[in-house]
């Protein structure tokens, strides 16, 4: 995999400020512009084809990451060195006495960030993003999020958020799964309508979602492809002819928005203050962008409700600052810039930007400033369609996979029967972990007031559980049995230790995960926080009583039932084998138990393992 390379080819306009064609500008400096000759004559011969000429079966990523490399692995950016004689200064703004000083840091260091002024953008734009943002407001769809940073103790986000984008949608952060409001027509699975009659927000309307709050989604729908096509262009014209291969950039095309209401300094009190710079109080901290897909854009649309700051010091602004590399922390000898961005401002961090460079949100003494995060997050396991489709995918063959009913295939070897069942148990339980502890614990750990207002996801939900309990009355015929043939042994069902292990290991790490989501129920800041906030119970997990035909709750008893019953089948298996004169030794063995057979074989690997390793340091 090849790292990608910095931005060392881009030459800039000199001595000129330059609106581009579309009203976009880098801050106060002129746009970069690839130096003569990168896309024409001989430096054209290892241009590759356009992504959309490639084979069907290489994606877009699959490219990135073989030409471009991930995210990762992206080299920091290049680093600005400070001609202008003045002391180490902590942050650069365009207020500074040297003004271009931050232009020149902005072109060399931050390369990727552009923005397009408020009177470039078309009126419609402005009105179709006021419109959406006022009927969000009125939907009651802001909410603060209970997050985990670090996997520590929770902590309520200073903004009230959204999401919203494709049907199915969510996003995760910190821990917390949002679930997204649909910004286009569904059908009756949850899917985009594929008619061609104009989406005009009924099928949402049917869903629960009021009209204005409908009209406002389809609105956030519709300006979302208008920043995909302006991304698309930014990226064709400043990133495009400058990475090689050329014209080999990410994907603009933005699948859901993070819509983010964030209140002034003088209303909103307790707002942390930045602390590594000295740049006053943070509404968002220092942060990447997290789950997007390599290389891929982000746009963010802003406006300002309220009376404007008095001065541009006091005014809402946009802080980045260059990391060193993929994975790296800041550059410590590039200075971080403050970008104050006047309200119905769009600004961009195409392609690689997130990848080496972090941002924050400085807060301003007036206005309410309301923002959308347009995003390319990763596709797969976060949507409803993938959940769903691999729940059905497994219960159609669930029937067919039932211990002891595999036993009757003719056209499988003895192998491959024992195999399938150990894989059958794996995908069964793992799905179980995936179903509780990916979707429904995030879901009603958000309260009653969330559920109320995300009406798209009532009958997925629904779905969830009872598919839940499907694989929870299967996983008890399989216990069942596992019970029944440690007494007697295998027989014909095929079973061997590994069902066991599979079931002891997954059942464990289950029951340690159910631990961690009720002390995270118990968590005080709940308790600071209005009622239809709070979590509440998941009606298909958190039973008061176990059910006939079902898991028990607590697993920690069921797996020491499953140790036993391990050591039980391995007793037997060593019983019926044959001894030295080949008779069985089922007389002299039945009734001394392996005392490791309670031990799955990755605990005896491992326990002989730190065997090894204390001899080894005895001898020492």
């Amino acid at each position: 995999t090849t790292q990608t390379e910095p931005h060392t080819s881009i030459k800039m306009a000199k001595n000129k400020k330059r609106k581009s064609g579309n009203g976009s500008k880098t801050g106060s400096a002129e746009s970069p512009t690839a130096s003569n000759g990168t896309s024409k004559g001989k430096k054209r011969k290892h241009e590759q084809p356009s992504p959309n000429d490639q084979s069907k079966s290489s994606s877009l990523a699959q490219l990135l990451k073989k030409h471009r490399g991930i995210a990762a692995k992206t080299a920091p950016p290049p680093t600005w060195k400070d001609r202008s004689g003045s002391s180490q200064r902590d942050f650069l703004t365009p207020q500074d006495d040297d003004p271009q000083s931050f232009n020149d840091c902005l072109k060399t260091s931050y390369s990727g960030f552009y923005f397009d002024t408020p009177d470039s953008l078309p009126s419609s734009l402005h009105r179709d993003f006021d419109g959406s943002f006022s009927g969000i407001e009125q939907g009651g769809l802001f909410l603060y999020d209970v997050v985990q940073p670090g996997k520590k103790r929770l902590t309520r986000t200073s903004v009230t958020r959204t999401l919203v984008g494709d049907p199915g949608s969510t996003y995760k952060y910190l821990g917390l799964r949002l679930f997204s409001h649909p910004w286009v027509d569904v059908d009756e699975i949850g899917d985009k309508v594929q008619l061609r009659e104009a989406n005009n927000g009924s099928t949402l309307r049917k869903l629960g979602y009021s009209g204005k709050t409908a009209s406002a989604l389809i609105s956030m729908g519709l300006v979302n492809s208008n920043l995909t096509e302006r991304s698309k262009s930014m990226l064709q014209k400043h990133v495009s002819p400058n990475v090689s291969p050329v014209g080999m950039v990410g994907s603009a095309d933005f699948n859901l928005t993070l819509v983010n209401k964030m209140e002034p300094t003088t209303t909103k009190r307790d707002l942390k203050k930045e602390i590594g710079y000295g740049m006053g109080k943070i509404s968002v901290g220092w942060h990447r962008d997290s789950g997007l897909k390599d290389f891929s854009t982000i746009a963010v649309y802003q406006t300002l409700k309220g009376p404007p700051p008095s001065n541009i010091i006091d005014s809402w602004g946009v802080a980045v600052r260059a990391m060193d590399g993929g994975a790296g922390g800041p550059l410590t000898n590039v200075p971080p810039l403050v970008v104050p961005l006047p309200s119905g401002s769009l600004y961009y961090m195409l392609d690689e930007f997130n990848h080496n460079h972090e941002h924050a949100v400085i807060a301003g003494s007036s206005g309410i400033r309301y923002s959308s995060t347009h995003r390319v997050a990763r596709e797969g396991q976060g949507t409803w369609q993938y959940i769903r489709d691999k729940i059905q995918s497994f219960s159609s063959a669930m029937t067919a996979f039932e211990l002891g009913g595999i036993a009757a295939d003719p056209t499988l070897s003895a192998r491959k029967k024992r195999a399938k069942l150990v894989s059958h148990a794996r995908v069964q339980q793992n799905l179980m972990s995936e179903i509780e502890f990916e979707w429904l614990r995030q879901w009603f750990v958000q309260g009653q007031k969330n559920i109320k207002l995300h009406p798209y996801w009532h009958s997925p939900i629904k779905i969830l559980c009872d598919s839940f309990l499907e694989l929870e009355k299967s996983s008890f015929r399989t216990l069942n049995l596992l019970k029944e043939i440690s007494k007697d042994g295998p027989g014909e069902s095929h079973v061997t230790e590994d069902v066991f292990d599979i079931l002891i290991e997954i059942l464990a790490e289950r029951s340690k995960l159910r631990a961690s989501w009720k002390e995270r129920y118990r968590d005080p800041i709940f308790g600071d926080i209005p009622k239809d906030e709070r979590p509440i119970p998941c009606p298909c997990l958190d039973r008061e009583k176990d059910m006939e035909g079902q898991m028990p709750e607590n697993l920690d008893s069921l797996v020491s039932q499953l140790r036993q019953w391990r050591s039980a089948f391995v007793a037997v298996e060593k019983a019926e084998e044959p001894n030295e004169t080949g008779g069985s030794a089922k007389k002299s063995t039945k009734s001394k138990k392996s005392k490791s057979g309670s031990l799955t074989k990755k605990e005896s690997k491992r326990k002989a393992s730190n065997w090894e390793k204390l001899k080894a340091n005895l001898k020492n």
